[in-house]
């Protein structure tokens, strides 16, 4: 196995750096590095949204979910699958046809006032630090639990690997990378369900076993308050996630942007069905593992053929990689665009931010590391930390703001720095205070957030009529005509 996954790790690393190095070439512009020239397509926009998406939180994370708690986790699915169709309709084509280059691009022209940029820019950096916590842990769990390797040296061989090409060729080089990655992750999924179905003794058997173990495996581990609050928390984040939505700006349209939508769905419903399979039939074959996180690597090194398992860990390593790029660009764009471009360094040449925004990768990508050396929880319950802050301050802003003429500058700052702070208030007290309420993080955050929203921009100035005009003024124009 350790020879068969050393091959197949070379092969798929040269192929990386082979796509790196022509993404190099075609970057010369700051457009080039953070948006690929406006160029990408919707089946390869599809994956790379896909791929983006199916995070460690999904191989690592959410197959373990399934293994402790069986299908009831398969449900949070739903709320995914709601996030990216309100995106659809009421976010993607508005933000790609404005053609920012950042998300805190968009908040400070639509709300004129470049505070608001720059508070998007910092919540951006410190919430996205939470996921590659996340991610690392992950890469770590992996690392020991198959090869016997030290976590920090697994981590520092994901950020120097996943480092080279983000710095090298920026979104172009992501984006192939990952429609790449997509492909590897659905292929070897749906080749390992059927051999662990086999060692599994089939699906009678295995209803039958889950059954006599837990029998809440094939029920309600969990109870559908939790689930709508995980599903919302998925759901909201995923209609405003920066890392997402910068991935629209390197479209070519409005048209392409909905079509890589529907596209990206169709991926994660074919990964989500085989993660589901994969961790009730791993949890008939190891019944009782240490650590949930460990079910995925485990699984994949001791039953399946050394081939399909080394594709296996590949697709885990490659969605580690496609999320820790996705974020790495997002909050390197944050800080060299949106802080370092427009506060301190305004008439700076293109390539002058392109070069701070390589040295923010490598700081923003060492930083997390201390943390993930932690173990401050299981991968999944991060990932599900992360997504309730990102909700909290930026789903008010993003789609009201988008949607609504009446939001001010004073209202976006106050829902922003109002919703991250009640978010963090109770999960610090709320959870071990207030549990027989039933009331989530995300809840919380949310309604603070659309509260400090619509009462400050009731009471502060207006927006320039020239700044929402650039969002509304299309609309108008088509209401115009049908009158």
């Amino acid at each position: 196995m350790s020879v068969t996954f050393g091959v197949v790790l070379i092969v798929y690393l040269a192929v990386i750096l082979g796509i790196a190095g022509w993404s190099a070439l075609q970057t010369k512009t700051e457009v080039d590095f953070l948006a690929a020239g406006r160029s990408i397509g919707p089946f390869v926009g599809g994956a790379v949204l896909a791929a983006t998406q199916i995070s460690a939180g999904t191989l690592v994370g959410t197959l373990g979910r399934h293994y402790l708690a069986g299908v009831s986790w398969w449900y949070i699915w739903f709320g995914v699958w709601a996030g990216w169709m309100v995106s659809a309709f009421f976010v993607a084509p508005k933000l790609r046809r404005f053609g920012a280059l950042t998300v805190p691009d968009y908040v400070a022209v639509r709300f004129g006032d470049e505070r608001a940029r720059a508070l998007t820019a910092i919540l951006i950096m410190v919430s996205y630090s939470i996921l590659l916590v996340a991610q690392f842990q992950a890469s770590g769990e992996i690392a020991q639990a198959i090869f016997g390797v030290e976590p920090l040296t697994a981590m520092i061989f994901l950020v120097a690997s996943t480092s080279l090409y983000t710095l090298t060729g920026g979104v172009r080089s992501s984006s192939y990378i990952d429609f790449l990655q997509a492909l590897i992750i659905v292929c070897a999924l749906v080749v390992a369900v059927p051999v662990l179905w086999y060692h599994a003794g089939g699906l009678r058997t295995s209803i039958g076993f889950l059954n006599s173990l837990d029998s809440r495996l094939l029920g309600w581990y969990y109870g559908p308050k939790e689930l709508i609050a995980a599903g919302a928390s998925f759901g909201l984040s995923i209609i405003v996630a920066p890392y997402e939505l910068t991935r629209f700006y390197s479209m070519r349209d409005e048209r392409t942007v909905k079509r890589a939508i529907g596209i990206s769905i169709g991926f994660q419903f074919v990964i989500g069905v085989c993660v589901l399979l994969l961790g009730l039939f791993t949890r008939v074959l190891f019944p009782h593992l240490g650590s949930i996180d460990h079910a995925s690597s485990i699984m994949a090194f001791e039953v399946l053929p050394p081939v399909i398992g080394s594709l296996l860990i590949i697709a885990m390593v490659s969605a580690i990689m496609s999320t820790v790029n996705s974020i790495l660009l997002v909050t390197g764009a944050a800080f060299a665009h949106d802080l370092y471009g427009r506060f301190l360094a305004p008439h700076a040449s293109d390539m002058h931010r392109i070069n701070v925004n390589r040295i923010a990768i490598v700081v923003l990508a060492i930083i997390p590391m201390v943390f993930a050396l932690q173990r401050l929880g299981d991968v999944q319950s991060i990932v599900v930390a992360q997504t309730k802050f990102i909700a909290s301050f930026f789903f008010v802003p993003v789609l009201l703001g988008l949607n609504w003429r009446g939001g001010t500058a004073g209202g976006a700052i106050a829902a922003m720095v109002g919703g991250f702070l009640a978010c963090l208030a109770w999960e610090l007290t709320g959870q071990r205070g207030f549990a027989n309420h039933g009331i989530d993080a995300v809840e919380v955050g949310v309604a603070a957030s659309l509260v400090f929203y619509l009462l400050v921009s009731k009471f502060t100035p207006p927006v320039p009529e020239e700044n929402v005009r650039r969002f509304f003024g299309r609309e108008r124009a088509a209401d115009s005509r049908r009158e």
